[in-house]
């Protein structure tokens, strides 16, 4: 919006503005400008100072005002005086005071509207930070309930080992109270099996592991166990003696002819 000044004509003020395009364009710095006398360009837009004193030959005893314009760059935005040869006209709704309230009443109008479209972005982005944190809530609970359900196997034999040896061991209770440490693994499975659902014991696919730091002294024992068994193995014999567990487990002649084998060496 143009800045305005309103004042009584004084060839003075007028001079010193001539002045001032003079001392910019000597600077390499020259400024546009355009003079309106009573509505009538007399000088169009230039930078020219040469040109500022043409419209002495427009003025006479009817004259009202005249208008010395000074733009701002490039752009049309300028700093605008405006010399009355009579008496300051009085504030009212004259017409350019009625084009500057309109103005402002627009400008005003288009703050609030960016301002009602800003409130209405943050209040979106609330909404959905409150989701997201919903969802990290429940993701953090389903976290803390995997991990409560989890067994001491899988990260000694992986999940394939582990379900083969939950198998044996469940089948073959007596056969593990014989073995140091095998009895504290099959109470330690029993529990563990009576304490899920229908559901998670039929479902092979949930089962689930713990980490060693919440382990118990039966956990710890049972992992100990494993340990001592792996050891007596090379990765590829303990995965066979897992395979011939699992088999014995599912078919329990299996058990003799593996002994009378044994014997026979």
């Amino acid at each position: 919006m143009a800045l305005q000044s309103k004042e009584k004509y004084d060839p003075n003020k007028v001079e010193r503005l001539a002045e001032h395009l003079r001392l910019y364009q000597e600077k390499g710095q020259p400024i546009d400008y355009e003079i309106i006398v009573d509505g009538f360009k007399v000088v169009r837009r230039t930078n020219d100072p040469a040109m500022f004193s043409m419209f002495e030959n427009f003025i006479d005893a009817n004259t009202k005002s005249m208008e010395i314009l000074l733009y701002n760059g490039s752009s049309n935005n300028n700093d605008k005086t405006i010399f009355y040869f009579g008496e300051l006209p009085k504030e009212g709704l004259s017409g350019i005071d009625i084009d500057n309230r309109i103005d402002e009443g627009v400008q005003r109008k288009l703050k609030e509207r960016d301002y009602d479209t800003l409130k209405k972005d943050n209040e979106d982005l609330e909404k959905e930070i409150d989701e997201l944190e919903k969802q990290v809530e429940q993701l953090e609970k389903e976290k803390v309930e995997l991990v409560a359900s989890q067994s001491p196997l899988k990260g000694v034999l992986g999940e394939i080992g582990s379900s083969l040896i939950e198998s044996f061991i469940k089948r073959n209770p007596q056969v593990m109270k014989s073995i140091p440490g095998g009895e504290a693994l099959a109470g330690l499975i029993e529990n563990d099996d009576k304490n899920k659902s229908p559901e998670e014991q039929s479902s092979e696919s949930e089962v689930s592991f713990t980490s060693k730091s919440t382990l118990s002294e039966d956990h710890k024992y049972a992992i100990q166990f494993i340990d001592q068994l792996k050891t007596q193995f090379t990765r590829e014999e303990f995965d066979k003696v897992l395979l011939i567990l699992e088999s014995m487990s599912n078919d329990k002649s299996k058990i003799e002819i593996v002994l009378n084998q044994i014997k026979q060496l």
